[in-house]
């Protein structure tokens, strides 16, 4: 039996140098809840780093994408049978304490997704392109699934057991970016989604997968993704008022 209901995922992809720092700052402020450290085929000791202090580790053997590494979270919190899960990055650019507030929305029972808004909080340090990206994504979740959302590429998250339990099928969560195009997806499915304001910090060391040209593919494979959760929808609601008709 479960002792605890919260589930923590941190997708890691070499991140040795911030890993344990993260985990600290979680065991401090979030001693209620269990952790999960999904290595996504590390090149370093990301792995080893994250199993000394203590947290379970599932490792993959080679990197898949971050989508694929949470999905992998929310399997694990699926045949383990908890009641939520936490999205939370390896970088050391979530703040913790968020963690908790994040914890009361989930409790009243009254959302499906919480979101960690940096926007929020004024605390949004991007790049000219991304803030672009940012927009344009908010814009198009706004047009398409009818609600204002100002951080759709935030990684801070608290999932349902609906939500997480959808999204660990096979299929229905993407491998490498789970952004604006799953909220749409979620928004037409009648998820109930709020965003909170949350503290985002410079990441503590390393890279992130959101810089040069790696933003600029990451703007145009999103542009595609939502394009056919778009279509993909249209086509459902034709064949349903189809079979209505009938």
């Amino acid at each position: 039996m479960l002792k605890n209901r919260f589930l923590i995922i941190i997708p890691a992809y070499n991140e040795e140098k911030n890993i344990t720092k993260v985990l600290h700052g979680i065991f401090q402020h979030c001693p209620s809840c269990d952790v999960l450290v999904v290595n996504d085929g590390s090149k370093d000791s990301t792995s080893q780093t994250a199993k000394k202090e203590g947290v379970f580790v599932i490792d993959h053997l080679y990197n898949i994408g971050y989508g694929g590494a949470l999905q992998t979270g929310f399997k694990y919190a699926v045949t383990c049978g908890y009641e939520f899960v936490i999205q939370f990055d390896a970088d050391g650019q979530h703040d913790p304490k968020d963690i908790l507030k994040i914890i009361e929305y989930l409790e009243t029972k009254d959302y499906d997704i919480v979101i960690g808004s940096r926007f929020l909080n004024d605390s949004a340090k991007v790049g000219l392109l991304k803030e672009i990206a940012i927009k344009y994504f908010s814009l198009l979740i706004k047009v398409f699934a009818g609600k204002k959302i100002t951080d759709p590429t935030s990684g801070l998250q608290g999932l349902n057991n609906h939500v997480f339990s959808y999204y660990a099928i096979m299929g229905n969560f993407p491998e490498d970016f789970p952004d604006a195009d799953t909220l749409i997806h979620m928004l037409k499915r009648n998820c109930r989604v709020i965003e909170i304001p949350a503290n985002i910090r410079e990441r503590m060391s390393g890279e992130s997968m959101h810089i040069g040209m790696k933003t600029i593919y990451y703007f145009f494979k999103m542009l595609v993704s939502i394009a056919v959760v778009v279509l993909k929808d249209k086509a459902l609601s034709n064949k349903q008022r189809g079979n209505v008709d009938a």
